[in-house]
C-alpha cells in the first residue's frame, strides 16, 4: 500500500528536478553564440546565420594565417625512404618516396628521390609558392578590410600608468640605488615582491625614469 504523502506528490505533480521545458531551454541557451566583441566594421558586417568561416570569407578575412608546406611538414614529416635490395629493378619513387640503393655488403651508395619534387635551394629550403586563389582574395581588398586597415592606422598605442603604491616603491629604490638595479633585486628589505632586474627596469621605465623618480621625490 502507497503511503498517502508519497501519494499525493505524485497527484500535485511537484518535484525538486528541473522540468523538461526548462531543461530545453537551459541546454538553447548553452548552444547560443556569444556576442561578438570587435570593431563596429565588423560586427555590422557579421552575419549571426553564417558559421565563422563563411563569414570571414564575406568580410574578405583569412580565418587563418596561411603557412607554407614546407614549413608546417618540416617539424614533423618524416622522410620515407624504404630499403630496397641492389638486385631489384630500379623503379622510379612515388613523389615524396626515396629509394635507398645499397651494396652487396648492405653499404648505402646512392639515394633516389622523386625529380618531380620541389625543387630545394642550397640551404635545403623549398621555396614557397603562394596559390593564385589565396593571392587573389587578398589583393582584392573588401569595404570592411579597407575600413578595418584605416581603423588600425589611426589607433595609438595605449599609455600604460604607474600605480601609486607602485610609484611611492619605486622612488625608495631609486632613493637608495640610484639605477643600480642588480642591488635593487638583491634588496629583501625592499623588494618583498622579489622582482628581478628585469622586472624592477621595465617599471622604473614605466614610470618615466630614474631621473623623474629622482626628481619627484
Amino acid at each position: 500500500m502507497a503511503n498517502p504523502r508519497q501519494r499525493s506528490k505524485a497527484k500535485s505533480h511537484k518535484s525538486t528536478k528541473p522540468s523538461i521545458h526548462r531543461i530545453r531551454k537551459l541546454h538553447q541557451k548553452q548552444r547560443r553564440a556569444p556576442p561578438l566583441k570587435g570593431p563596429e566594421v565588423l560586427q555590422n558586417g557579421w552575419d549571426k546565420k553564417k558559421t565563422v568561416f563563411q563569414n570571414y570569407a564575406a568580410l574578405g578575412l583569412l580565418p587563418s594565417i596561411p603557412i607554407p608546406s614546407s614549413a608546417s611538414s618540416s617539424r614533423s614529416q618524416r622522410v620515407k625512404l624504404p630499403i630496397v635490395p641492389a638486385a631489384e629493378e630500379e623503379a622510379q619513387p612515388k613523389v615524396g618516396f626515396g629509394r635507398i640503393i645499397r651494396d652487396e655488403e648492405g653499404n648505402v651508395i646512392d639515394i633516389i628521390i622523386d625529380e618531380d619534387e620541389e625543387v630545394q635551394d642550397q640551404e635545403g629550403n623549398v621555396p614557397f609558392e603562394e596559390d593564385e586563389e589565396e593571392r587573389e582574395k587578398v589583393q582584392g581588398k573588401t569595404e570592411v578590410v579597407r575600413q578595418l586597415e584605416a581603423l588600425s592606422s589611426t589607433s595609438a598605442p595605449v599609455k600604460r600608468h604607474s600605480s601609486t603604491s607602485e610609484k611611492t616603491w619605486l622612488i625608495k629604490l631609486v632613493q637608495k640605488y640610484n639605477d643600480d638595479y642588480e642591488s635593487m633585486a638583491r634588496d629583501m628589505k625592499l623588494n618583498v615582491w622579489q622582482k628581478t632586474k628585469g622586472e624592477i627596469k621595465r617599471m622604473i621605465t614605466k614610470a618615466g625614469g630614474v631621473e623623474k623618480l629622482r626628481n619627484s621625490s
